[in-house]
């Protein structure tokens, strides 16, 4: 197997040179650099990995574990993730919880038993107790109590500004669909769109009646629990749907086909997220967009800071990054045109 002395003498350089061109780190020419890289391209050489996380006691690997890999929610955050922290000499290797709990403990686990030098974590169970000796950053979501530093989207804003925009088009009927409370999101999000409601003086039901209350319709974050709520209110439909999630949204959506509804003029809905699909969607889906790519930046920032500093370094802290309101055109009523 070709050796780091071999590339440095094909390239001629020297061997410390070729082996911060190789991993990275540090300064090098960038023509420099193309010219040992191409030489290690020529002789077959691959840097033993294994060998250098012994010597250096690291692997140069942070873990990102989710609750759900498919979800789009998380692809502006992993995919600046993986640049920064790339940047930085790190490799980022995705898990996936699959919403449960037991599974993201074999989760942890398992990057723990690869010794990963740093988590970023979006906790499926806010009330796990953390692993300790590791560098750990919660991202969108956070324990309860707060547990280590965590990056999350100013929801209570984001939920109260859509629910705002349905009060001001003149619904007074609403119903919030949205996760279980077991979530810090659903904490966040439902309190920002009780603020609105209370504001304007909207009873709860049973308190209030058809035409005059609000409802809160509490299951997953999924879309099947976004259609089964709507099948659940088809006899008693309000006038606007907060969707609290994007895929609660699609299942609202869906339900809204299932039932022959047209958005706005049957049903209007407002949402959380922002896919690219909310935009097509006839009419366009009225959501507050949480800052995803903002948040992995400061999230990988964080993270890096910790393994630097180390996993105990001072007390936990919280960011609430906020997002923007898209308004569109899928809440019916008298509210003003989107500006243009």
């Amino acid at each position: 197997m070709p050796k780091l002395q071999d590339v440095a003498a094909l390239a001629k350089v020297g061997v410390g040179t070729a082996s911060r061109a190789m991993s990275g780190r540090g300064y090098v020419d960038p023509d420099t650099r193309k010219r040992i890289l191409e030489a290690a391209d020529a002789l077959g050489y691959r840097p033993n990995k294994v060998a250098q996380a012994l010597r250096e006691n690291k692997t140069r690997v942070v873990g990102l574990l989710l609750p759900d890999i498919s979800n789009e929610f998380y692809t502006d955050s992993a995919a600046v993730l993986q640049s920064v922290l790339f940047e930085a000499g790190f490799q980022l290797v995705v898990s996936a919880s699959g919403n449960d709990p037991e599974s993201e403990e074999r989760g942890l686990r398992s990057l723990l038993d690869h010794r990963v030098d740093g988590i970023i974590h979006v906790p499926v169970d806010a009330r796990r107790t953390l692993p300790t000796g590791v560098p750990i950053v919660q991202l969108n979501r956070h324990s309860v109590p707060l547990q280590t530093d965590a990056v999350v989207s100013d929801d209570e804003y984001g939920i109260e500004a859509i629910t705002e925009l349905a009060l001001q088009a003149g619904h007074t009927d609403l119903a919030l669909v949205i996760g279980g409370a077991d979530h810090s999101t659903t904490a966040d999000r439902m309190r920002g769109f009780r603020n609105a409601v209370d504001r304007a003086g909207i009873p709860e039901v049973p308190k209030g009646t058809a035409g005059h209350r609000f409802r809160i319709l509490e299951g997953d974050f999924t879309s099947e629990w976004g259609r089964d709520a709507m099948h659940a209110i088809a006899g008693d439909l309000p006038g606007v749907v907060i969707a609290a999630s994007s895929r609660i949204a699609l299942g609202v959506l869906h339900a809204c086909s299932d039932l022959g509804l047209s958005v706005p003029d049957d049903l209007s809905v407002a949402a959380h997220g922002n896919p690219e699909w909310y935009e097509v969607f006839p009419p366009g889906i009225t959501s507050y967009a949480p800052p995803l790519a903002e948040m992995g930046q400061e999230a990988a920032v964080r993270i890096l800071a910790k393994m630097e500093s180390g996993a105990g370094d001072g007390a936990p802290t919280m960011t609430r990054m906020r997002g923007e309101v898209h308004q569109r055109h899928s809440i019916g009523g008298s509210i003003p045109a989107p500006s243009a």
